[in-house]
Parts: structure tokens; sequence; C-alpha cells
């Protein structure tokens, strides 16, 4: 008879990063629990109607190359694509997808509901269960509200904002993980008995406001790209489409005064909340604090679906009073007349000191325990569900007794990810940018599956027929690349010709489809950097097992940068790697590091 409490992997959570976790495990072939409080929000998107964007749309090319959910839900109900970076060399080009948010979730629901080994679970989760073994303690599942006991070797929570969640507008406080959601209660104290260090972060997001009401001739159109291009594998062979329009409006000299004149009601200012907010996705207030000398700030008014008259005013951030928002808001002449549907506001919760994780994203003084998402200090989408996955793969690999899945940084940005969280743990809210990654010319959104897949393929992540199409693709563009002539390839590289001029110049180059065309070209663009980033790839892998002295004084190391030095000094590496490792060190750090440790080792 089935065991309904006995599982492989629990999932706690079923936001963006536990449903990655759940599906990637039971592709391996766990049987999974997913366990969230309520059902009918699964996968909400609780901020941004949006999948991608910088960095973000590489990431959402990685989850897919590695047989994840993320861009096939984004294909399936976006509504407005765009890549973004197009003025920039293609290491820069990032797809971003406006979805229709109530259709997102619908489509993760019930894809979801069809995973053979997922057990979806409406319940609320109070503790984690634990034993000793071999003197530690080790997760052995989890406690329901309702009394419940689901147990599993592996247990892998993604409980976003949740963790005491406490929201702010203005003045007025109350328990939450998101508006019109309870905070998630008990697992602070659990994590508190296991010995783990927690810290506590801030989020928020804007107003939503009705469509009819916005003046629309006072913003510019921003239409989505003439061809479309789709972030997963399987939607290429069904061309995704633009639905709806986004606008673009500014905030006003006079808004600024409004919100200046009010910062003493304002819980970021007032010491209302004492938390770490995300510098780099700052809050209206706090725009206007920090960049004083402007006088007015972007607005992206984007809709939020085809079938709802609902308005996302993305950079309107905020956790004023309401009637300060409402002030705000009458002074930006597109927006006037406006009718709010959802007033801005800020969430704190808890978080886990990332550092106490490995990189398989385990906690390793507490087995059977694995962490993903915003409880590790993340912000957005993309990178919670590109934790969940690497979690929920980890999670069953281990049960299997087979190699982690690890990314390293030249591997992905997945990987760049992991390795700033368990290297340097977080003073602030993570996001990823493509300034993060050191070989971003090697980790591109159009190279994602080829970079990925033969690890996919290795854990059982992606079938075989996939893998081979990979294979046949990246097979495609090297014949390509080698049958051009040396000088037409210097000539491409040299004037930076475009792929249009290239196809001009090389016949052979356009008869190709148009995904292995492309690729094709831009090895040729980047030929030159790309040998040289490899090299230096190969160069730092040599070097990660040198040692350091155990006494290092960092100011008589020339040429290191500021931050670099800093770090390294808070962090004491012991060796090259461990200093590689350090966020806010780069390779040339590394580099001249190593060049002043050879120099030392000559002269003596």
């Amino acid at each position: 008879m089935l065991n309904r409490h006995r599982f492989d992997v629990i999932v706690v959570g079923a936001g963006h990063a536990g449903v990655e976790a759940a599906a990637a495990a039971a592709r391996i072939g766990a049987r999974v629990a997913l366990v969230t409080g309520n059902l009918d929000t699964i996968a909400k998107m609780s901020c941004n109607p949006a999948i991608g964007g910088v960095a973000k749309g590489q990431v959402v090319r990685e989850i897919d190359a590695l047989g994840g959910v993320m861009g096939r839900a984004a294909d399936a109900t976006g509504i407005h694509f765009r890549v973004l970076g197009r003025g920039k060399g293609p290491a820069m080009w990032s797809p971003r997808a406006q979805c229709d948010k109530p259709a997102y979730a619908t489509w993760v629901k019930e894809y979801i509901e069809t995973l053979t080994n997922v057990f979806p679970v409406q319940g609320d989760v109070l503790d984690l269960l634990h034993g000793n073994k071999d003197n530690q303690q080790q997760v052995t599942g989890v406690q329901l509200r309702d009394g419940r006991q689901l147990t599993a070797p592996a247990t892998v929570v993604t409980t976003g904002t949740f963790l005491r969640g406490l929201l702010h507008q203005g003045e007025a406080q109350v328990a939450g993980g998101r508006m019109g959601d309870g905070p998630g209660l008990g697992l602070t104290e659990s994590f508190t008995r296991l010995g783990l260090r927690l810290g506590r972060m801030k989020t928020g997001t804007p107003m939503r406001i009705h469509g009819d009401s916005v003046d629309w001739s006072l913003c510019e159109q921003q239409p989505g790209d003439d061809k479309p291009i789709p972030f997963a594998y399987e939607s290429h062979a069904q061309p995704v489409a633009n639905k709806i329009h986004c606008w673009i409006c500014h905030t006003t000299p006079e808004s600024h005064q409004h919100i200046l004149n009010n910062l003493d009601r304002a819980p970021m200012y007032n010491g209302q909340i004492d938390s770490v907010g995300p510098r780099y996705c700052p809050s209206i207030e706090d725009k206007v604090v920090r960049f004083s000398e402007r006088d007015r700030h972007q607005l992206f008014l984007e809709p939020e679906g085809v079938h709802t008259k609902e308005i996302y005013v993305n950079g309107l951030s905020t956790s004023l009073p309401i009637d300060v928002q409402d002030q705000m808001l009458g002074a930006i002449p597109a927006l006037k007349d406006a009718h709010v549907l959802r007033y801005g506001y800020a969430v704190e919760y808890d978080v886990v000191d990332p550092s106490q994780l490995d990189h398989r994203l385990s906690v390793p003084s507490v087995p059977g325990l694995y962490l993903a998402g915003q409880i590790n200090g993340t912000s957005g989408y993309e990178e919670a569900g590109m934790q969940g996955l690497l979690a929920g793969a980890n999670a069953a690999l281990e049960l299997d007794k087979k190699d982690p899945l690890v990314l390293s940084r030249a591997d992905a940005y997945g990987g760049v990810m992991v390795d700033d969280l368990v290297a340097g743990g977080l003073d602030e809210p993570y996001r990823l940018f493509t300034s993060r990654a050191e070989h971003r010319l090697s980790l591109r959104a159009d190279n994602a599956d080829r970079r990925l897949a033969p690890l996919a393929a290795r854990c059982g992540l992606i079938d075989d027929v996939r893998t081979q199409h990979v294979a046949d693709k990246a097979a495609a563009i090297e014949a390509i690349v080698s049958n051009i002539p040396d000088t037409i390839q210097r000539r491409i590289a040299g004037e930076g010709l475009s792929l249009e001029a290239s196809v001009e110049l090389c016949p052979g180059l356009g008869s190709a489809p148009s995904v292995v065309q492309e690729g094709a070209w831009i090895e040729i663009r980047y030929a030159a950097y790309l040998e040289r980033e490899q090299h230096r790839i190969d160069r730092l892998k040599t070097m990660r097992d040198v040692p350091l002295p155990s006494q290092m004084d960092w100011t008589k190391v020339p040429g290191l940068s500021n931050e670099g030095r800093g770090r390294m000094a808070k962090g004491a590496p012991r060796s090259l790697g461990e200093a590689e490792s350090l966020p806010g060190v780069t390779p040339g750090d590394v580099e001249t590091l190593w060049a002043w440790l050879e120099s030392n080792r000559q002269h003596k």
C-alpha cells in the first residue's frame, strides 16, 4: 500500500524556486512532495510580470538548457518579447518576456500537476523533523500545522519572503509574505535550533493601477521586437508573438517633493525598517534621495495580462503611506487620474546566511537540508528558479549516490551566483548582473544549451533526443565556422560586421537555420576573445591550488583593485582558489596576486 506521507524529496514552498526544485528532482526519478500553504498560488508572480532581462535572460536560457520549467512557461504565456542590449555585443543580449501574470501561474500549476513523480500538498510547514546520525543533526522531514508529518531523506526549503514576513505601508504594518498571504512561522526557530545564522532583508513592490485611468497620450510606446525570440528549446518550432505594448512615462520634480516632504513617514527612513533592501532595485524614495540631482525617473507601465486592466508601474516601488502614494501619482501627468487597484508596500523577511551552504546548495552541518531562492538572500524569479533547479537536482542525485550538479563560474551565470553566495555571504539582497561574470563572453544566451546540455544529460535532466539535437546544433556551428576561410573570418571579426553583412560576404553562412547561423557568426566575431578567455580559464584552474602565506599584508601587493584588496583582507583566503571565490575579487586580482607570488619566489 502506498505510504502517502513518505517521499524521497520534500520541497517546502511552491514559488519559482520550489517548482524548479520539484520538477528537477522528479526528472531524475525522485518521488517529490511539493508543499505549499495555498495550491492556488503556485508560481505566482508576486512582483514584476516579466521573465528575463539583463543577465536574468541568460539564466532563464540556462534553466531551460538544464530541462527546467521557467522558459517554457514564459514562452507559453508571454505577451511582449524584447531582447535587451541589442546596441551592444552579443554577450550582452538578454532576452526578456512580459508575461500574462494569471496565465503564467496557471500554466505552471497545470504542468506541475502532470508530472508523474510530483505530489502537490497543501499545508503550512511549522517545523523541520530531525534526528541524530553520526553525531550530526539530520533533517528527516517536515511537521505540518494540521498534525501531519511528511518524511524524506532530503528536504529543500524555498520559502521566499515568507519567513516571519512583515508588510509595511507607511506606519501601517501587517504580518505576511506578500499582500493577501500570511507569513511563514516556525521555520525560523527550526533553523536557529539547528545552529544556522539568520539575517533579515527587505524588498518592495509598486502600485498597480487601472489601465483605463491612464492618459496613454502622455506616454511613450515601447513595442516588442519585430521577430520575437523564445526562451525554450521546445518553443522554436512554435514561434512566440507580441500581444500588447508596454509604455514609458516619468516622475516629476513635484512628485519628488511629495516624497521628500514625507520621508519622516517612510519606513526605510524613520527607523521602522532596519533591514537591508536591494541596492540595484531601489524604492522610489531611495532613488529620489540618492540621486537628488535628477528631476525625473523613468517608469515602465506594464500590462499584467490580456484579460485584465491591471498595470504594473515598474520603477515606482514604495513603502510610503497610501495618502503619499496618491499625492505622488497626482503629480505625474500621465497618472494624475489613475485609479489604484493595489498600493505599493515593502516586505521584511528572514534569510539564512548563504555562506553556510556548499556549492550543491546543501547545508553541510545539517545533512538532508537544502535551501534555494530568496531564503538565501537573493532577489528575482530567475535567480530563485536556478537555485531551485540546482538544489532539487542535487537532492535527488545524492539519494542516487551520483555526482552532484555543481556549476563553476566558467560554466554558467548560475555558477557565478552560487559561488558568490557560498563564498562570501551577503550584506544586501543579491541580484545577477553581466558585470558579475568574469567569463561573460562565453556565458551568452545563445550558447546556454551547448554549454549545459552535456551536464544536464549526465544528471538525467534532459532526454537523449534533446541531447542529440543540441550536439547536432553544436556540430553544425563548428562545421560552418571551419569551412569559412580565415581571411573572411578575420574580416568579420576585425570590422565587427553584422550578421546580415557577414551573410552577404559568406553565402555558406546564410544557408543554415537561423539559430545555427547566429551561433556561427558570434563564434567568428568573438573568436580571438574567446580563445583568450579560455586561456585565462585554464590558467586560473591551474592556479587555484597555489597556497597563500598565512600572514598576508595585502597592502604590499601592488596592482590589486581596492575592492579586491579589501575583500581578501577580510576573507583571509588560504589559496588562490579561495581568493578567486570571494565576491568582488576579479580574475585580474587573482592574476596580479599570482604574478606577485611568482616574483617573490624567484627573488628568493
